[in-house]
């Protein structure tokens, strides 16, 4: 690596830029980047002259084709991105003042040069020496005709209005009128070959197969007297390869060759791609799974119509739909009554077909075809019976309805009364004994609408009671005697338990709902409150106390 090289920068007046990196000459690749590399510059003002300034632009480029391997006569994008870009002079620069022309040069099987541009650099508003940031530049052309081409790049200009700065290959030229090119060299190749399915084993068309089926193909384009080799990928090509067929070419780059499908392969749409090692076709293809039908609707009465749908049959194939009793045996059941239809398979396998069910026995609707066998369930719908047939003196039947109701959960909530947040007990006067100061705490309404099982717990929590000007009553110092009971009007499932009496009110239960037992539904409304007693010591710092007690629901 080399550090950059600045020669009379700080002397450049307007825009000019300054080129900064790490240094890094790889040789051309079939795919150019990202890679190091360096480029000289020069900085031309007013777009004249020879160019002062010289400079060394390193960074890291990558220099692209899209699609990477295009057919004659189709467009192709060209990129190249250099991922920190220039550095700037010693004036400001405004966003979109220094626009980007990338010359690249084609050749191989087809000749000529090509522009890429990025209008808009720098994205934003950049300061004197600082980072211009990096950039893509983008043009395209027309793949000619089948071959390799090389694309290099040729020059790079960064366009101010000020003063320009072109750079070409490493060195100290004039990178305007005699460029070099650089060693930036992307690697390509426009390839016209193609695959054709010529036939199928069991199938009647050359569009779907399935396991065990084998598909003849045939190629051209590729490499001449070549072994190739065949695989079932994605729908686009890529993905595991199933199976392994096999092929060869002639002197022309034209052959022919076959794949088994393999046993439980990848069902659906799929592409069958034969490569010879350098090259790749593809052709699509559907691979057909398990045959199946669905009806619409899956039950009703006599005479109701229905929609028949299918997947996986082979293509053009004749399917018979029709009716079939209760499976008591090995498929397929008896017939019934129904009239059968026939649908033809289509190109992917699949069929539609209208169907009527009138046999009252009908509890399938199936699809068949040679030893291919597919059933949906049919319900027999009970919205309709006949009672008494013609003049008969006895009969009766049945219409059963099914009851529904949604019966949604409330809550397990609780609420006081306005103006109850405040507990002020019993003054003492200090007398040179304990004593006992009382207060009362109003009635919470705790409501369980939640219509379950479960059981609620109220408990307490208390802080120490802390005095102005200063002392401290224990929270230990706090006990209550709870109550528990029915609010007034209320129907409860169960009976809500008081905590204990007489005990530190800190992490005490005030009052509780059992769960239920047995499946038994728990839920009310109850009211809880407790009377409280605070034991003032008989050696106790004046002044007025307070604490706080939370009450907590669970």
């Amino acid at each position: 690596m080399t550090r950059i090289v600045r020669r009379a920068l700080a002397a450049a007046a307007g825009s000019a830029l300054a080129l900064a990196g790490v240094v890094a000459v790889q040789a051309p690749a079939a795919a150019y980047g990202p890679t190091a590399n360096s480029l000289g510059c020069r900085i031309y003002f007013s777009d004249a002259g020879t160019g002062s300034s010289p400079s060394e632009w390193a960074d890291t480029f990558t220099l692209t084709t899209n699609p990477a391997s295009p057919k004659p006569g189709q467009s192709v994008t060209v990129s190249l991105t250099a991922a920190e870009g220039s550095t700037n002079g010693p004036v400001p620069l405004t966003a979109g003042s220094v626009p980007v022309a990338v010359t690249v040069g084609i050749s191989g099987a087809q000749t000529g040069t090509i522009t890429l541009n990025q209008s808009s650099y720098p994205a934003g508003a950049v300061a004197a020496y600082a980072e211009l940031g990096g950039f893509t530049a983008t043009g395209s052309f027309v793949a000619g005709s089948q071959g390799a081409v090389a694309l290099t790049v040729k020059q790079v200009k960064f366009a101010n209005s000020t003063a320009s700065t072109y750079c070409s290959n490493d060195g100290d030229r004039d990178h305007k009128a005699a460029p070099v090119d650089t060693t930036i060299v992307h690697n390509a190749t426009v390839f016209d070959g193609g695959a054709t399915i010529t036939s199928i084993t069991g199938q009647t068309g050359v569009t779907a197969a399935r396991a065990g089926n084998t598909i003849d193909y045939s190629v051209t384009g590729l490499e001449a007297n070549a072994t190739l080799t065949a695989s079932l990928k994605d729908s686009s090509g890529g993905g595991t390869g199933e199976g392994s067929g096999t092929g060869s070419t002639g002197a022309g780059g034209s052959g022919t060759g076959t794949l088994v499908v393999p046993a439980s392969p990848t069902t659906g749409t799929r592409t069958l791609a034969v490569t010879d090692g350098v090259n790749t076709v593809l052709v699509s293809i559907t691979i057909l799974g398990t045959p199946t039908v669905t009806i619409t609707p899956s039950g009703g009465g006599a005479g109701t119509a229905i929609s028949v749908k299918g997947t996986d049959w082979d293509p053009g194939s004749s399917v018979v739909v029709r009716g079939y009793q209760a499976l008591t045996g090995a498929p397929p059941p008896p017939a019934t009554s129904d009239t059968p239809v026939t649908a033809t398979a289509s190109a992917t396998g699949g069929i539609s077909a209208a169907f009527t069910v009138n046999d009252t026995t009908t509890a399938y609707v199936g699809a068949v075809s040679g030893r291919m066998f597919a059933l949906a369930p049919w319900t027999a719908s009970a919205d309709a019976c006949t009672a008494k047939e013609g003049n008969a003196a006895t009969g009766d039947c049945d219409l059963k309805y099914e009851l529904s109701e949604t019966v949604t959960g409330g809550s397990l909530s609780m609420s006081r009364g306005a103006g109850s947040s405040t507990i002020i007990f019993t003054g003492v006067t200090l007398n040179g004994s304990a004593q006992t100061a009382t207060g009362s705490l109003k009635p919470i309404n705790v409501t369980d609408n939640r219509g379950s099982t479960l059981g609620w717990e109220l408990a307490a929590a208390v802080t120490d009671f802390t005095g102005v000007p200063g002392g401290t009553i224990p929270a230990g110092a706090l006990t209550w005697t709870p109550s528990c009971a029915d609010h007034t009007g209320a129907t409860n499932a169960t009976a809500a338990v008081a905590g204990s009496a007489a005990v530190p009110v800190n992490e005490a239960t005030l009052c509780s709902g059992p769960a239920g037992t047995g499946g038994t539904v728990t839920g009310g409304s109850y009211d809880a409150s407790a009377e409280l007693s605070l034991t003032v010591p008989a050696i106790q710092l004046a002044g007025t106390y307070t604490a706080t007690l939370t009450l907590t629901l669970s």
